[in-house]
């Protein structure tokens, strides 16, 4: 039987005509709705990548700042300037031999692990002067383990803007290594800034005033530096400029090691007063006093202060319960929340300068029973 082989019907014009109107109807209603997703994925792309910039400048900055130390005659801070800061660290170490290094790395020169040397000696970061004047050595006569830190900023001349820069990082007289690029300045501020102790708080550094040396006694007294990093990012999709800012203050070790400065120990402080604050749930002890002579004056003055606590039994060990940075104001007070202790108890206090000297410990007169 002979099987009749129709042929297959295809689409008419008018169908493939309506077919195509009603797909070109879905993509003009959808394409906007695609184009403004891109848009928005691309902008918080952008505020994502400016804020990561941002936070990476300023904790690669804050760790290392956190290790400024110095040995006898040595500066802890070489230059404060509002776009370069230098200073000295015991961040890396040759060998574990170094327990104060925050860093090992087997072998590596004495040009990265020791103090910056006279020999060497060479400009510092955007400035004419010229570091080490002198070569600083350990308490034993060895070489300084504390290497001079520079983080320093370049315009950066790819993105076409006067207030965009790259953040540098050098160590003693080494090459400079770029940190990371896209950090947005603007014209009327600073990167870095410098607070030193007033009153009850610490007082900005005008910028007017800027850059202090190693040589000045106003560095000396420089407590903390702050941070203004703007991370910046170019959207290429509209070409957007994206630009996020982390604020951000280093509170600097309150201790410094044997700073040749520092003179005797320091005088005792005075007035050591206590007072049980009860409430009707809990109860913490408040205790006062009055600063020591040497608090505020200068490069030579008290950093810290001590609380200690013992129970009010002879021989019994005292225990350090705060440590209370030193601001040159004439009395102080802090607020034992956690005593930790029952029955009658000793506070005391005691004045700590910068190369580690320590007072007496004074205590108050009366006897403090705790709940």
């Amino acid at each position: 039987m002979n099987v009749v082989q129709r042929p297959r019907r295809g689409f008419s014009l008018v169908e493939i005509l309506v077919a195509m109107t009603l797909t070109l109807a879905v993509f003009a209603i959808t394409l906007p709705f695609v184009r403004s997703q891109s848009r928005a994925l691309g902008t918080n792309a952008g505020r994502l990548d400016a804020e990561q910039v941002a936070r990476y400048a300023q904790r690669a900055i804050d760790k290392e700042l956190r290790l400024v130390q110095a040995d006898p005659g040595q500066s802890r801070l070489v230059m404060a300037g509002p776009m370069a800061i230098a200073f000295n660290a015991n961040v890396l170490a040759p060998d574990s031999t170094d327990t104060e290094a925050l860093e090992v790395e087997a072998g590596a020169p004495a040009a990265l692990t020791e103090s910056w040397t006279t020999a060497n000696a060479a400009a510092l970061p955007l400035v004419a002067r010229s570091y080490p004047t002198a070569n600083y050595a350990r308490a034993d006569g060895s070489a300084s383990r504390n290497e001079t830190v520079m983080y320093f900023l370049r315009p950066d001349t790819v993105t076409g803007r006067s207030d965009v820069y790259v953040l540098y990082r050098r160590v003693n007289s080494r090459d400079s290594t770029q940190v990371v690029r896209g950090i947005h300045v603007p014209a009327d501020s600073a990167f870095f800034s410098y607070y030193v102790p007033s009153a009850d708080s610490l007082a900005r550094v005008a910028t007017a005033t800027l850059p202090l040396y190693w040589d000045s006694t106003s560095i000396a007294n420089v407590r903390a530096v702050g941070l203004r990093v703007g991370g910046f990012f170019r959207n290429r999709v509209d070409g957007a400029d994206v630009i996020r800012t982390v604020q951000w203050r280093t509170v600097l070790p309150a201790i410094v090691t044997g700073s040749a400065d520092c003179g005797a120990a320091p005088s005792n402080p005075a007035g050591v007063a206590v007072s049980l604050q009860t409430g009707s749930t809990s109860f913490h002890v408040r205790v006062s006093w009055n600063r020591s002579s040497d608090d505020g004056a200068g490069a030579s003055d008290v950093r810290t202060y001590l609380v200690t606590l013992r129970v009010d039994t002879v021989g019994a060990p005292r225990r350090v319960v705060a440590t209370i940075p030193a601001r040159g104001v004439a009395n102080y007070r802090y607020e034992h929340h956690f005593p930790n202790v029952a029955g009658t108890v000793k506070y005391g206090i005691q004045a700590v300068d910068c190369g580690h000297g320590l007072s007496g410990i004074v205590e108050h007169n009366s006897n403090l029973t705790l709940p």
